[in-house]
Order: C-alpha cells, then sequence, then structure tokens
C-alpha cells in the first residue's frame, strides 16, 4: 500500500472514532435522562401514596344516613336532615345553579322566590288569591299613604315656620337673658359702689369751692404747679399727713412730697385716703391718653415695635402682665396709683421743669400728651367714672305666642303597609330557600319561619315576612348587584374540580348556622371543620399511580438495556479502530524509512 493511500484511510479511521466517541456521549446523555425520568415517575407514584379524597355524607328523603360523591349538586340538593352550605368564589360571589339564578332574577321578593319552588301551592290557587287580595291592599294603601303623606308635608311646612319662629324668639330670649345678667352684675356693681363716698363728687366738691380752686383750675390750664399741689394733697391721709416713699408702676419712688404750706387743700385729704384704702374699687378707667381707646400705650408700643419706656409705665391706666412666649396680659391701675404714678411723672417732666439743663426728664409728648391732656385723662376720664350710676333696667322681653301646630288630618294616624299572611306548610324546604334567597341578595341573616298557633285551623302552617329584593337587573336581564354566580354546569358534578378548589382556596364556604339566641346567620367554616366532609385515601388514584410507575419503569429498564447493547458495540468498534490506526502508522514508517534509503 502506498503512503497517500495509508494516510487516505488513516483520516477515515479517524472520522469513524471520532463519530463513535460522539454516538457514545449521546447514549451516555439518554442514560442520565432516564435516570432523572426514573426518580420523576418515583416522586410521583409516593406522591400518589398520600392522595385523599373527599365523601359527602347526606341524608335521602326516609332520613337514612348515606355517602355521596362530593359534588357542588350533591351539596346544595335538599333534604330535610342536612345542613345546608354555601359556596363562594374569590370575588365574594355566591355560586348558584342556572335554575336558582332564573328564579331568583324573575322574583322581585321572597314571597315570589319562594312560590316558583311550589311553597305556597298546598291548596292550589291559594297563593295566586292571597297575592291577588294582598295587591287590593297594597292599592288601598299607596291611596291612603298618598294623601296621608299629602297632609303630612303640609304639616311639616307649619311645623318648620313654627320652628323658624321659635329659633328667633329663642335668639331674642338668648340676647335678653345676656342682658339681663350683665344689668344684675352692673347692679351689684352699683350697690357695692354706692357704699362707698362718692369720690368724683368730693373730689370736685373740694377742688372747685373757696380758694382751693384756684389749684384746681390753674391745674386744667396747663399749670404743673397747680397740678402738684392737687396731687400732693391726694396722697395724705385725712390729718394732712404724707407717708413717703411712694412707689411708682416704673419701681422708682417719690422719698418726700413737694411741700408748700400756704397750698394745703383739707377737703382733699379725705378723697385720697379713700382711694387708698379702696383701691380694688377705684381703678382707671382704661383710656390711656395718645391713643384711640382701642389699645393702651404698652400695646401701641409693641405694634410700632418700640421699648417699652418708663413713661409708658407711668402714664398709661394699666399693668402689664409677661405670660411669656411673647404674650402680655392687662390690669387696670387702681386711681390710688395712678396718683402716685402721676405726681412722679409730672414732676420730672420737662413741662415741669423747662429749665432742668442736663436733667434727663422725659416729654409727655413722647406718648401723645402734654399737661392739659394728662389732667382730662386723669380728672375728668379717670376720676368722673368712679362715681357709680344705676344700670338702667332692661326692657321685658315680650312672650311667645305662636302655637305649636298639630296634625290634625283627616286620616289619624299613618296607615300601615299590608302583610300578605301566605302560608308554609314544610317549614325545613322554605327554611332552605329563604336561605338561600338572603344569600343570593348579597345579606347575611335571613328572617326565621314562625310558627302559626291556629287551633282552627286544619293542619298546621308556619309564616315569614316578605321583603324586597336588593338585588337589580338592567334591561338586558344582566345582574348588576354581582352578589352570585351561576357555576359551569360540567362543574356542578365534578368531584374532582371541588376538592381541589377547596383545597386551594379558590372556592371558601359557609353555613347557615343556628344561633344561640335563635337567630340563623350565614357564618364562614373550614371545610375539614364540618362533620359532613370526610376525608379518605384515594385508592384508586393510588392504583392508577402505581400501575403508571409501574409501566415507566419497565419502559425505562428495555431502553438502558438497548443503550447499553449499543455502548458495548460501539466499544468493540472502537477498540478495532484503534488498532487498525496503529497497524497503519507501522506500515507509513517502513514505507518512509525506504524512500529514505533510496535518495541517499
Amino acid at each position: 500500500m502506498g503512503l497517500s493511500a495509508s494516510q487516505a484511510r488513516l483520516l477515515s479511521i479517524t472520522q469513524r472514532i471520532n463519530n463513535n466517541e460522539l454516538q457514545s456521549e449521546i447514549i451516555a446523555n439518554n442514560k442520565i435522562m432516564l435516570s432523572e425520568a426514573n426518580v420523576a415517575a418515583r416522586d410521583k407514584y409516593i406522591g400518589a401514596l398520600d392522595s385523599k379524597a373527599f365523601d359527602y355524607v347526606s341524608y335521602n328523603d326516609t332520613g337514612i344516613q348515606e355517602t355521596v360523591a362530593f359534588t357542588f349538586n350533591a351539596l346544595n340538593q335538599y333534604t330535610p336532615l342536612k345542613n345546608q352550605y354555601s359556596l363562594y368564589n374569590t370575588e365574594g360571589q355566591l355560586l348558584v345553579s342556572a335554575k336558582d339564578a332564573e328564579n331568583f332574577q324573575k322574583s322581585d321578593s321572597l314571597f315570589k322566590f319562594l312560590n316558583e319552588y311550589g311553597l305556597f301551592d298546598r291548596s292550589g290557587k291559594e297563593f295566586e288569591e292571597i297575592m291577588k287580595q294582598y295587591d287590593k291592599d297594597i292599592a288601598d294603601y299607596n291611596e291612603q299613604k298618598a294623601k296621608y303623606d299629602q297632609q303630612l308635608e303640609e304639616f311639616n311646612r307649619n311645623l318648620a315656620s313654627y320652628q323658624e319662629k321659635l329659633d328667633d324668639y329663642n335668639k331674642k330670649l338668648k340676647d335678653h337673658l345676656a342682658k339681663v345678667e350683665a344689668y344684675n352684675k352692673a347692679m351689684e356693681e352699683y350697690l357695692r359702689l354706692s357704699s362707698l363716698p362718692k369720690l368724683y363728687s368730693n373730689f370736685l366738691t373740694a377742688a372747685t369751692t373757696g380758694s382751693e380752686a384756684y389749684h384746681y383750675s390753674q391745674a386744667k390750664r396747663g399749670d404743673s404747679g397747680c397740678l402738684l399741689h392737687v396731687l400732693n394733697n391726694l396722697l395724705k391721709d385725712s390729718s394732712g399727713t404724707a407717708y413717703p416713699p411712694y412707689t411708682t408702676s416704673a419701681g422708682s419712688q417719690i422719698t418726700g412730697l413737694w411741700e408748700d404750706s400756704s397750698y394745703h387743700i383739707p377737703a382733699l385729704y379725705s378723697v385720697g385716703e379713700n382711694m387708698k384704702t379702696h383701691q380694688d374699687a377705684y381703678v382707671c378707667d382704661g383710656i390711656d391718653v395718645g391713643t384711640d381707646g382701642t389699645q393702651n400705650l404698652y400695646e401701641k408700643a409693641r405694634r410700632n415695635g418700640e421699648p417699652i419706656t418708663d413713661l409708658i409705665k407711668l402714664a398709661s391706666d394699666f399693668i402689664e402682665i409677661d405670660k411669656g412666649g411673647g404674650n402680655y396680659s392687662y390690669e387696670k391701675k387702681s386711681l390710688y396709683q395712678k396718683t402716685i404714678d402721676m405726681y412722679y411723672l409730672i414732676l420730672n417732666s420737662k413741662e415741669m421743669r423747662s429749665g432742668a439743663g442736663s436733667l434727663n426728664l422725659w416729654s409727655l409728648s413722647d406718648v401723645g400728651a402734654s399737661v392739659e391732656t394728662v389732667v382730662e385723662n386723669y380728672v375728668e376720664g379717670d376720676m368722673k367714672g368712679l362715681d357709680p350710676k344705676e344700670p338702667d333696667p332692661v326692657p321685658p322681653l315680650e312672650d311667645f305666642t305662636e302655637e305649636m301646630p298639630k296634625f290634625e288630618g283627616s286620616l289619624g294616624p299613618e296607615p300601615k303597609m299590608p302583610k300578605p299572611q301566605v302560608k308554609i306548610y314544610d317549614k325545613p324546604l322554605a327554611q332552605w330557600y329563604i336561605n338561600l334567597w338572603y344569600a343570593m341578595d348579597g345579606q347575611e341573616k335571613p328572617d326565621k319561619i314562625s310558627t302559626v298557633d291556629d287551633e282552627q285551623a286544619n293542619f298546621d302552617y308556619y309564616i315569614v315576612d316578605d321583603k324586597l329584593r336588593v338585588s337589580s337587573f338592567n334591561a338586558k336581564g344582566e345582574q348588576t348587584n354581582k352578589y352570585y354566580q351561576v357555576i359551569d354546569t360540567n362543574l356542578a358534578n365534578d368531584t374532582s374540580w371541588l376538592q381541589f378548589a377547596l383545597t386551594n382556596g379558590i372556592v371558601t364556604m359557609k353555613q347557615a348556622a343556628l344561633q344561640t339566641n335563635g337567630d340563623i346567620l350565614w357564618t364562614g367554616i373550614e371545610y375539614s371543620s364540618t362533620s359532613d366532609i370526610r376525608e379518605r385515601d384515594d385508592n384508586s388514584r393510588i392504583a392508577k399511580a402505581e400501575a403508571e410507575y409501574k409501566k415507566s419503569l419497565y419502559q425505562i429498564q428495555a431502553e438502558d438495556k438497548e443503550y447499553d447493547m449499543a455502548l458495548k458495540k460501539l466499544d468493540t468498534e472502537h477498540s478495532a479502530l484503534l488498532q487498525e490506526v496503529e497497524s497503519l502508522k507501522n506500515v507509513m514508517s517502513k514505507n518512509t524509512e525506504r524512500s529514505f534509503t533510496s535518495f541517499s
């Protein structure tokens, strides 16, 4: 064999070896996949060993307990001894059959719904006759009610008018009582002050009679010296004795009065002594000089961002109280304190000491005042308002004479809506559908049937009040209140679906449960808590899973054997190819040596 032929053969064998190795890898991967399939089949079988099936315990018409397939239809089929359950989807809608939905849709009241199930048909036409009479009673009721409502509307209009007048009177009465209360307080203060000396009258008598009148008249014309004479005499007791020091509102002290023996005014001594003795009664009028009367000098300065000076403290009718946080309150000064402040104020004013030179004196003009206005404020304002005046009595309030309207309609009391006395003969069946009707109408508390004690009746019967349906439907018959949903017919008989839906929370359950007070209430309940739903091993599912597992295991084992045989065949072929490669390499080596020998 030539060199070129050997090389061609070597390349061909190499390709076969590579392909052989690729096939081996594919088979190895397939064996891994078989192993995984074996694990999956085993897990599926093991999972099936825990499978449970639901049985539903029901009762037949004779009361014998029996186990039936757990389906929606079985759960909602009535028998006398069954517990009544309801199922709700994730949107909170009651699941109902198409027939129940149809009956509910065409019945706008409970009675009409019950009649669809033949619950009033004991004597043939009984229900139609009762409802026919009921329609007549309703027509009469509506007519009487319309007349009653018309009369009631007129009465309400009259009552509203009366109430409006009464409210207006009560407002007047409230204002009147407030005025009476204010009058009583004013009268109480008047009586209290009436027992005290007439300070202003005494002051005027003393200040305008005899030689003393000169000082007062001069002070009113702005003579500071004469004003000091007047104030000097007011700061003495009835014997004419002064008792310094006198402390001002600014904290300064007057250690001695400006005495002048020729200007004693004895008639003013007792006035000043009474001012000192009854400081709680004799207070300033609260109108400061230099203001418009709606504020005091403190407030005026604070509004203008100005400091509170001693001049303000002396000139004001008020004493300021700091309540913290930038808040202040004010109390009126006693007239005696105002007299001390006035004396110190005038004595140390530029108006009094015009030639004071370098003395640090203040000017009354700094607070918008002058000696004249200070005197006027003190005498004609503060002192003048102190003599008590009897308050004017409050005019009497007229009595409220409006009569309250009475409802004197010809109908008398409000007419009562008639109730049809429809007789129910099958109590448990009727209660079952009453419970269903309330649930479909979105209500959790159904009415309970009452027993009628009628010895004259040919047979026992029961009654319940009629109720109008809350749910409504549009012109197309579509439900506008989504309280219920019709269940698919295929699902209604599917045990697997209901079991899956309950265990996975797709549907929830409620029970029409009797409460301790005798009421019936739709109450949420877990399926595992009921005595009617029982779990058992699902033997059929387990057997099916076992058969499927054995079948899968047989197929996997068969395929695994085929893969083993294929691998063995590939290994044999692989060994033969490797041997042939070695042979070819030896032949090619000898040919190469001969070629070099020939040309050497």
